[in-house]
């Protein structure tokens, strides 16, 4: 169900406009005609993140894929953190204004080190379990967690406890891949270890609970049906440009209290090693 939102942006919260998602271009896709929920994130504080390009390129894909819903979530400023945590209220997103474990999957930009504290700050205010052995005794009770982003892709180990996978190299096409699994396996009843095994086969997914670490940093696999290395996606999946792409950003959303402005966001180039 959906949160009282009026009821936590009482007059002392300071900008209350940037937890409603009512920036110009931003989607609000009906609830009920998404076969799955998706949630990202920047887990920094919405001037920041809704800054972020990448961020807003995802969105906008997502949102461009049938049967999908993408909503976006950001860590609240110190005042409503506080409030969410007297009121016991889970932390939302901004355009269903639902809690997060009311979705699918929830996926965090991480784009340096220390954001990592960012990202158990937003799931311990949304109540859900900060690392993936917690959350595979609950079953889908709870969001599939991911990462993606130059430092998770970089070295995902030290993070691998917290997440169910993580998306190494760019998302473009990988996460509306991701998306069609997750709509395939939730529709077939599958448990939340069988659909990490379904993703775990997708090139450019790495499923930490099916790999363990030697004593050298060495990874290797634990279940025989995983492959042996886990990499980035092949270079063959990306199309000769990504022109294709740049359509979804129609109207991109405009982040009115950006730290730069109301800004319109645009890539002129890539320096993906997938391309």
């Amino acid at each position: 169900m959906p949160i009282a939102v009026e009821q936590l942006l009482t007059p002392e919260i300071n900008r209350p406009a940037r937890y409603l998602g009512n920036e110009l271009g931003a989607v609000h896709k009906p609830w009920d005609g998404a076969s799955i929920r998706w949630v990202l994130t920047y887990p920094e504080i919405y001037e920041v993140g809704a800054s972020n390009l990448g961020h807003i390129i995802l969105y906008s894909i997502l949102n461009a894929q049938p049967r999908q819903l993408c909503d976006r979530a950001y860590l609240p400023a110190a005042d409503l953190a506080a409030k969410l945590r007297d009121s016991n209220t889970p932390l939302f997103a901004v355009e269903s204004r639902r809690p997060l474990t009311d979705y699918d999957i929830l996926g965090f930009s991480l784009s340096y080190e220390l954001g990592a504290t960012n990202i158990l700050e937003m799931l311990s205010l949304a109540h859900v379990p900060l690392t993936w052995k917690e959350r595979l005794d609950r079953g889908l009770e709870d969001p599939i967690i991911f990462a993606g982003g130059q430092t998770a892709t970089s070295n995902p180990e030290p993070y691998a406890d917290f997440f169910d996978f993580v998306a190494l190299g760019d998302g473009e096409e990988l996460l509306p891949e991701i998306g069609l699994i997750l709509e395939q396996g939730k529709a077939a009843g599958l448990s939340r270890r069988d659909l990490l095994l379904d993703l775990a086969q997708v090139p450019g997914v790495y499923v930490p609970m099916f790999y363990d670490m030697a004593d050298d940093g060495s990874v290797h696999p634990n279940h025989p049906d995983v492959p042996a290395r886990c990499c980035a996606a092949s270079p063959n999946r990306c199309p000769p440009t990504r022109s294709a792409w740049f359509p979804t950003l129609k109207p991109s959303t405009i982040a009115s209290l950006s730290k730069f402005g109301a800004v319109v966001r645009a890539a002129v180039a890539s320096a993906s090693p997938e391309c």
